[in-house]
């Protein structure tokens, strides 16, 4: 990217300080970051998600939690802006800025005061996994769930894959054009189609082939980190299910498998207007004991295979990132037992930077011997305060 910096610091990606200013609720935050665990603590409604919140844009450029960033501005003020100061692995000094204005409706985004042209490129600068209650959906809900959680995984990982997913969407929406024009006219439009379909084919079929690879990556990841919250007293399972009969992970054997099989349904796709086949149909499916947990894992089952992914994720990052990710955990504790959390919270002590809120007094008693003490922080009404013991909050 081009970016000037400055030498400094520990081993390990880690967010120095963070200031909010008209984000949410609130008006002026600083937080002087530990290089460890830092836990934020207080009631529900009070600002605790959206200091996570607002290192998610300095990550991802976007919200986890919003869905546009209108509604994360202040609703007072016509915009917000983000900043924080990383030591990345290798001991250099970024600082980045996310700016929004409402009224423009733009977002300005900064490392080192270059302006980064696109959003896209700062994904992977500062690698973060997230869990947060809305993440629930990616085991319980619909593929397109889990297609979104594998795609920003790799994305972080991986430029060429990002790009080529970026490609796939245009063609894909290309060609959606094509076959919903070929709807309300007589004509065939062949020649119109066919170039999108093979470019659909040559995109679609990279990203089959580096989803293989990568689940054939993570499920080893996955098996080690579901065993460190359970004991082994479960087996979980991915498994990854094209949109179309697919045993090779060779380029062109996928595309020849591609190709026939949306030939096969040219016919039904004419028909309804949109394509039928591709990456953007296939589906990843987790299993718990060989039974698939969206229809029978128990509640708690569903979250401690969540969490077991993220750490996953976590360590999937930091082998092909070359930098340590920031963790990033919102009420991971609710509707988990008392050993599972014990077992997450020994656990997430030994990996970096990790940033956690909960409303849970377990995590306020939290002193693991084996790190660094917890920085724990009070949030109230927008405002924090560091909590040097559990008095200062009652």
């Amino acid at each position: 990217m081009g970016l000037s910096c400055c030498k400094q610091g520990a081993r390990g990606l880690k967010l120095q300080r963070l200031d909010l200013e008209t984000f949410r609720n609130h008006q002026q935050t600083s937080v002087d970051c530990s290089p460890g665990v830092n836990l934020f603590l207080g009631d529900n409604g009070e600002g605790k998600t959206n200091i996570l919140e607002g290192i998610s844009y300095l990550c991802l450029s976007k919200s986890f939690y919003a869905a546009n960033d209108a509604v994360v501005t202040n609703i007072t003020r016509d915009g917000f802006v983000v900043t924080g100061g990383f030591f990345s692995d290798a001991h250099i000094f970024y600082e980045a800025r996310v700016a929004f204005d409402k009224q423009q409706n733009q977002k300005i985004i900064t490392v080192n005061k270059a302006k980064i042209e696109k959003a896209s490129l700062l994904l992977g600068q500062f690698p973060v996994v997230i869990l947060s209650p809305e993440h629930s959906s990616i085991t319980v809900g619909s593929p397109s769930d889990r297609r979104r959680f594998v795609d920003l995984v790799v994305s972080q990982s991986n430029r060429k894959y990002l790009d080529c997913l970026m490609d796939y969407r245009r063609i894909l929406k290309q060609r959606n054009k094509v076959l919903s024009d070929m709807q309300f006219s007589h004509r065939a439009h062949d020649d119109a189609l066919e170039p999108w379909n093979e470019n659909l084919i040559r995109v679609g079929a990279a990203l089959v082939k580096k989803r293989i690879e990568f689940i054939g990556d993570f499920q080893p990841l996955m098996l080690d980190s579901y065993a460190t919250l359970t004991g082994n007293d479960e087996t979980p399972e991915l498994t990854y299910a094209p949109s179309f009969e697919c045993t090779t992970d060779g380029q062109e054997e996928i595309e020849t498998v591609f190709r026939q099989t949306m030939n096969s349904r040219s016919q039904e796709e004419r028909r309804i207007g949109y394509s039928l086949v591709g990456p953007h149909r296939d589906e990843f499916i987790f299993k718990i004991n060989n039974r698939d947990a969206r229809n029978f894992a128990s509640q708690g089952q569903h979250k401690t295979f969540l969490i077991a992914l993220k750490l996953a994720e976590f360590y999937y990052l930091k082998q092909r990132c070359h930098e340590t990710p920031m963790l990033l955990l919102d009420d991971v504790l609710s509707e988990m037992d008392g050993r599972r959390s014990q077992r997450l919270l020994e656990t997430i002590a030994e990996l970096g930077q990790v940033f956690m809120t909960s409303t849970d007094e377990r995590a306020l008693n939290w002193n693991p011997v084996a790190s660094s003490q917890p920085r724990k922080f009070f949030v109230r009404q927008g405002g924090i305060d560091r909590v040097e013991d559990a008095a200062h909050i009652h």
